[in-house]
């Protein structure tokens, strides 16, 4: 079976990492100066960590209105309502994966201070219009990039004042845990320093058994050892979208705040350092020569993004009606496809609204196709065949 991703990390940085953990251990006074990140720039545990870090800087009255893309992971939502702030939800177009202009000027009230846009999926919105809003309103305009970094490829637009990469377990150029805030607001950023130079430094041993995990993970991603994985998980009964996701899952626990307060470890630092260092855009290009090729000849309707200009195509989702049944249909031929590769939710307009819109992205018909660069031209036309097989 095909897996349906795999880390984006060669064992090498791996053990670079528990190399690093190791040294931590026996010097665990040393001090590390970063030579990779610029002035501008911030490395913190997580990108949930920028945000909360971000939203104390900023220190907004209870009741401000941050205007968010309505798709984010959960906890992001919930940093913000954490802060007694109202998320109101912007939806995203499921073609273009941006967010429209006039849909952010429609939303805004006296309460609006912020707008935080999330570059869903690998792709990026275009922001100028939006920063137009932003500057003429004067609202604080923050780009989550967790899902988007593709190194010197995007800088973010010049009207926002932070933007946060995420190099997370399942993120490009992953690092295993941590984040990158680039600042174009220099009081901003002196602020958000300061306080994340006041949080406790993570031990050791938590970054250490994400390493652990890793080095399991992707010793599991080879398909010889993934077949055999799927097939032990269905004799046992287990639900394999929950087991691998067990695996991958950053911060579990209710508590948004508990667990992200924290600065990242030195050997964390260090890592993050050397994958930045490392990191190669030919790997972006190769996942868009994959999408691209697998979804040639099928409808453009089904295509999650197609329309995005600057995709990097971090994974391939696509939407049908019958989900499970396209999922049963891809693994019994060999494609591991899952409706629960992100942990991604809608958050439902604060206030009554029409029925969705034909346009706007929905989670409940998503199918996340496998994303493994190594596939072969003959298993990639032969993927697109299966799922034109499943199409009404």
């Amino acid at each position: 079976m095909i897996p349906r991703g795999k880390l984006d990390i060669p064992f090498s940085d791996i053990f670079a990492g528990i190399r690093y953990c190791i040294s931590g251990y026996f010097f665990s006074k040393q001090l590390h100066h970063s030579s990779t990140t610029a002035t501008n720039q911030l490395m913190t545990l997580s990108v949930r960590t920028g945000l909360d870090l971000t939203l104390r800087a900023l220190n907004f009255p209870p009741g401000t209105e941050i205007l968010v893309s309505d798709i984010n992971i959960p906890d992001m939502f919930n940093i913000i309502s954490a802060h007694q702030l109202r998320a109101i939800p912007i939806p995203v177009n499921k073609d273009t994966l941006e967010v429209d202009a006039e849909q952010v000027a429609a939303a805004l009230s006296p309460a609006s201070k912020a707008i935080l846009i999330a570059h869903l999926f690998g792709g990026i919105t275009p922001l100028d219009e939006i920063a137009k809003i932003a500057k003429e309103k004067q609202l604080v305009l923050i780009e989550d990039c967790a899902q988007a970094f593709q190194g010197a490829g995007y800088q973010g637009h010049p009207e926002s004042k932070v933007l946060m990469f995420s190099f997370g377990m399942i993120k490009t150029n992953t690092a295993i845990s941590g984040a990158v805030l680039q600042f174009n607001d220099p009081e901003l950023y002196n602020k958000v320093e300061a306080l994340n130079a006041g949080l406790p430094k993570q031990r050791i041993s938590p970054y250490l058994k994400k390493l652990c995990k890793a080095m399991c993970i992707s010793l599991l991603s080879s398909r010889a050892c993934y077949t055999l994985f799927y097939q032990i998980m269905m004799a046992r009964g287990k639900d394999f979208d929950a087991v691998l996701s067990s695996f991958t899952r950053g911060f579990p626990g209710n508590d948004p705040l508990k667990k992200i307060r924290y600065r990242p470890s030195v050997p964390n630092q260090r890592l993050m350092e050397r994958r930045l260092k490392a990191f190669k855009i030919a790997d972006v290009y190769l996942r868009k020569k994959l999408f691209t090729e697998v979804m040639n000849g099928l409808p453009a309707g089904i295509q999650i993004g197609h329309l995005n200009q600057k995709n990097t195509n971090w994974v391939i989702p696509i939407q049908c009606q019958h989900p499970e049944e396209m999922i049963r249909h891809l693994r019994a031929n060999g494609y591991d496809a899952s409706s629960k590769a992100s942990s991604l939710v809608r958050l439902p307009a604060s206030t009554a609204t029409p029925a969705e819109k034909s346009g706007e992205l929905s989670l409940t018909k998503l199918v996340y196709l496998p994303m493994d660069i190594s596939m072969s031209p003959a298993e990639r036309l032969k993927l697109g065949a299966l799922i034109k097989e499943k199409l009404p």
